[in-house]
């Protein structure tokens, strides 16, 4: 098994993905007029085309929401302020924030970057995402959801990785893709319960303390659904020393 690179999520081939597109576009911006990577129409600056972006801007989260998990509230006459959950039990993070609301142009381009094989869309879901929201003070690292290696096999990429990667590259900051593991294999998410979601994860992940303790880390996923992933590997950072924010591309309506 390779060890360079990112280890367990991708390895050379992942960090390959990254810089061949940052590489690409740069080369391509000077010889070819740039396209939009969703409809490919043309463009003259920025991540997307300017009705792709509309599509984006609608389902941008701008609050409010709840100022510990992020989740948005269905009326703004509250205002921002802490959610019932996060209210009564503490959440294991400090702060998570998403950039859209899982739906339409957003969801179609989540789709596209997760199963369809087009990895470049990594960078302008980057972009994106680092448009929206400040990384966290003192920021050390930044960590992606990982993948178990045999899905990881299976699809042949994390996405999650690549966005990170790209992240980490747009706010200069370290990515650590080694030492947040994920141990074992569990059954797809998309079909069950939020409470099935959460046992189906729960021990799933393991830490390095060496790696995390009295650092700052961001988590990185693209979607948050229920929060059962995030949490329990915020649970697992935290328990290695860890002090976590996290931050996704999306997240469905309601947790």
């Amino acid at each position: 098994m390779l060890r360079k690179g990112c280890g367990h999520d991708g390895d050379i081939f992942v960090k390959a993905c990254v810089e061949a597109s940052f590489m690409l576009n740069a080369l391509l911006d000077i010889f070819v007029p740039p396209v939009c990577p969703l409809c490919e129409e043309a463009i003259k600056k920025g991540a997307l085309c300017g009705d792709c972006l509309a599509l984006f801007e609608k389902e941008k989260i701008s609050g409010p929401f709840c100022t510990t998990c992020g989740e948005p509230f269905a009326s703004d006459t509250g205002g921002a302020h802490r959610c019932g959950r996060c209210s009564s039990v503490d959440p294991p993070f400090v702060e998570a924030r998403s950039a859209f609301l899982y739906e339409g142009r957003v969801r179609d381009a989540v789709h596209s970057f997760k199963y369809g094989g087009r990895v470049t869309l990594g960078v302008s879901l980057a972009l994106l995402m680092c448009g929206t929201t400040s990384p966290p003070k003192d920021l050390d690292l930044i960590v992606p959801v990982p993948l178990h290696r045999e899905r990881l096999k299976s699809r042949g990429y994390n996405q999650s990785l690549l966005i990170a990667r790209a992240v980490s590259k747009i706010i200069t900051a370290p990515l650590d893709c080694l030492h947040l593991r994920k141990t074992r294999l569990t059954a797809d998410q998309v079909d069950l319960t939020a409470r099935e979601r959460e046992e189906n994860v729960r021990g799933a992940f393991e830490a390095d303390a060496s790696a995390f303790k009295n650092k700052t880390v961001l988590l990185i996923d693209d979607v948050l659904t229920t929060g059962s992933t995030v949490r329990e590997c915020s649970k697992t950072l935290s328990r290695a020393g860890a002090r976590v924010f996290i931050l996704t591309l999306a997240r469905a309506a309601s947790l």
